[in-house]
């Protein structure tokens, strides 16, 4: 059986990609949605992966590294037939190394067959749906998966940075300055000619939730996705998936940079999961903040900058400061140590445990440079 799987799994690698069509979604942040979108999709039966899950493939997030490994070996290369031809020559060897990677995930859901027995290794699988929430290095998509599609998602920042902070006790601000630099990038993306004639569609999350059916059939129609066949029903009462407000009760703490609770079970949705009022409690301070840092960016997207007409100066004076001193590193980092004694505080050797866990946070901020 070993050697018989091995074999198939090298006849996949030979005959490529034509069999099973790749469609990337990338995020622009953690917390964006991308789990929400991939489940969705996984409702039609060309995506369906039998519940099997895949790792987040982060390929275009180490792009640069592809792309500079072809410059570095390419370097030597005799210019026979001039440098545009040169040029052609290491733009398919990017795509031969993207379609190497398209072929290992592949692979990767045929060895999750294979280890799970949930389905039949040689079942058709005509829509490899895969996903990251970064989208760094965007602008190199298309260099190395120039035949596969791309989905987008963009997420209002307010509800990214909430989510955020809430789940794995983000800075605030780092938060913000992540989104506005990803969402920057999205628009350059968006803007750029080259992109004109590429198979990519941005989506907004907000969009996908509140009117489910209708979002989900302008993806499909971008996919070529018969949507006779899909479930709309189903796909509007899907159970929920990592969120920040619906945890388990009781759960013990496993890690102290994620909060009690968490998990990515799939439960079903309540009357008062919201996920579009995330920042409906923020009050003024915070929204001065997020302005300051990312507001510039909430237009391009269509949502709406929530404003206030009075002492503008006063916050101005407050964000200067801010960003000038390191005020909020500091308080970030106190609230860590904080984590940190209260999370020994619940195991056994409570006092070795927190010196240990301090040590190696003290060790880690000085190694990065950074809180």
């Amino acid at each position: 059986m070993a050697v018989h799987s091995i074999q198939q799994q090298h006849s996949l690698v030979r005959t490529g990609y034509g069999r099973t069509r790749p469609v990337f979604i990338l995020g622009i942040a953690e917390r964006s949605g991308t789990t929400y979108l991939q489940d969705l999709l996984r409702v039609h039966p060309d995506c369906d992966v039998d519940g099997l899950e895949l790792e987040e493939d982060h390929f275009v997030t180490y792009g640069d590294l592809l792309v500079k490994y072809v410059n570095l070996i390419s370097q030597d290369w005799k210019e026979w037939w001039g440098p545009g031809q040169l040029r052609k020559e290491r733009e398919l060897v990017c795509r031969c190394l993207g379609d190497g990677l398209i072929s290992y995930l592949q692979l990767q859901v045929r060895n999750r067959r294979i280890l799970t027995g949930k389905a039949p290794v040689d079942k058709p699988l005509p829509v490899l749906v895969t996903k990251t929430p970064d989208v760094t290095n965007l602008h190199l998509f298309f260099n190395i998966f120039r035949d596969a599609e791309l989905l987008i998602l963009v997420r209002d920042g307010r509800a990214v940075v909430e989510s955020a902070v809430k789940t794995f006790y983000r800075s605030f601000a780092r938060e913000a300055r992540q989104w506005a630099r990803r969402a920057a990038a999205i628009q350059r993306f968006a803007d750029s000619k080259s992109n004109d004639s590429r198979r990519y569609l941005i989506v907004r999350y907000e969009d996908l939730y509140s009117d489910t059916e209708a979002e989900l059939r302008r993806v499909l129609a971008f996919l070529r996705l018969d949507p006779a066949v899909y479930d709309f029903t189903a796909a509007t009462n899907l159970p929920v998936r990592g969120s920040s407000s619906l945890r388990r009760e009781g759960a013990e703490w496993p890690q102290t940079f994620v909060a009690p609770g968490i998990h990515w079970n799939a439960v079903p949705k309540t009357a008062d999961f919201r996920p579009l009022e995330r920042w409906g409690h923020w009050g003024r301070a915070k929204h001065e903040r997020f302005n300051w840092i990312a507001a510039k960016y909430l237009a391009a997207f269509d949502y709406e900058m929530k404003s206030y007409p009075h002492t503008v100066w006063l916050w101005t004076t407050w964000n200067v400061a801010l960003d000038i001193l390191p005020i909020e590193a500091v308080l970030h980092l106190l609230h860590k140590i904080r984590r940190e004694v209260m999370f020994a505080a619940t195991k056994p050797g409570a006092a070795r445990l927190f010196l240990s866990r301090l040590r190696r946070l003290v060790a880690s901020m000085t190694s990065k440079g950074r809180l």
